[in-house]
């Protein structure tokens, strides 16, 4: 098809379109007098703002994380333990024994193991608490080990569980305490098939009440030993706060090996005497236990501002020392002698006196 000339030529005579504008007709222009739309200019404002406050968030998240994590991370369950009837121990403070390594390496986890950048490495009450835990369930577990060996040797499974208690620098716990609650079931299911020639159940608690009290006493010098230093941070420094949960966790262990006992030995609540000793010796670890600051104080003085939570629990324990002394003197005390109401006639009488 031949090109036809006559759309140039139609071009040139119609001229270009209307909407077209020239450079030099640009150039005439007078923009000196045009303002932009209000509308426009408070979408504008009103995106900036937005990015703004968009960016100010995600920085403060980023900043602000970490130290949330690591006050969530600092959970300690000091509520007590509760020995299901389902699960049938039979002995029941290998049960809460087990039922407490559970309950720390199933929650938060244990503090110790995590790395150097986990929230859980900056706390300072869990992991001493959670030591204490351990080395107090080990001085347990090696005493009623000694009590329930054979010929002199402590009991294998109960020596073992106690080893693994004790932590060793620079090894991971978690593998140690399942290894440890192991040998504690091991223990119990030998107790069960009566593989296991139990001692008085009496003079165990009477062993285990003694053993309470010097926990008390050495918490006692500790935290006396932290209330008389000079102060050293606001309200309380990092060894203040560590003594603090160490001594409330002991307290924890001996409050639910006392009330493991009380329900493994119905008959002690028929005697009038043990029974007030055994509430008297509950209540006091009891406040020993569950006291539970929102942030531990040390505070000199009088106590103006926050008071001295290392000086209320130290008088708590020293409740708890004597009264699980007394508790342990009255269950060597030799029972009394049985007394006979024997009618007696008045000489001379035959009356009954």
């Amino acid at each position: 098809m031949a090109f036809d000339s006559r759309i140039h030529s139609a071009y040139l005579e119609e001229g270009p379109e209307a909407g077209e504008v020239t450079a030099a007709e640009l150039e005439a222009l007078d923009f000196d007098g045009a303002e932009p739309s209000p509308i426009m200019l408070f979408f504008q404002r009103l995106g900036r703002r937005i990015m703004f406050l968009f960016k100010l968030s995600i920085f403060l998240a980023l900043v602000g994380a970490y130290p949330v994590s690591v006050v969530l991370s600092n959970r300690i369950d000091d509520s007590d333990i509760t020995l299901s009837d389902g699960q049938n121990w039979s002995y029941p403070a290998a049960g809460v024994a087990i039922t407490k390594i559970a309950r720390e390496l199933e929650g938060k986890g244990w503090a110790a193991d995590k790395p150097n950048w986990h929230p859980q490495a900056r706390l300072t009450a869990m992991p001493a608490w959670q030591e204490a835990t351990a080395d107090g369930l080990a001085e347990f577990t090696r005493m009623i080990a000694a009590r329930n060996g054979i010929d002199g040797q402590p009991d294998d499974d109960l020596e073992a569980a106690s080893r693994l208690l004790n932590g060793l620098p620079g090894e991971d716990m978690r593998p140690r305490l399942t290894a440890a609650a192991e040998a504690l079931n091991r223990f119990d299911n030998r107790v069960r098939r009566d593989l296991v020639n139990l001692p008085d159940a009496r003079e165990t608690l009477t062993q285990e009440l003694r053993m309470f009290a010097g926990w008390s006493e050495a918490d006692q010098d500790d935290l006396s030993t932290q209330i008389n230093q000079e102060p050293t941070g606001w309200p309380a420094s990092k060894q203040d706060i560590r003594v603090f949960y160490a001594a409330k966790a002991r307290s924890h262990i001996a409050l639910q090996m006392l009330l493991a006992a009380r329900a493994a030995d119905p008959a002690m609540a028929q005697d009038p005497s043990l029974r007030a000793a055994m509430d008297k010796a509950e209540a006091a670890w009891s406040r020993a236990a569950r006291i539970r600051p929102l942030v531990v104080s040390n505070q000199k003085g009088d106590g103006a501002l926050m008071s001295n939570h290392l000086a209320a629990l130290g008088f708590f324990l020293r409740d708890a020392q004597t009264a699980s002394l007394e508790l342990a003197d009255l269950l060597e005390a030799p029972a009394a002698p049985a007394t006979e109401d024997v009618a007696q006639l008045e000489p001379g009488t035959g009356a009954v006196q």
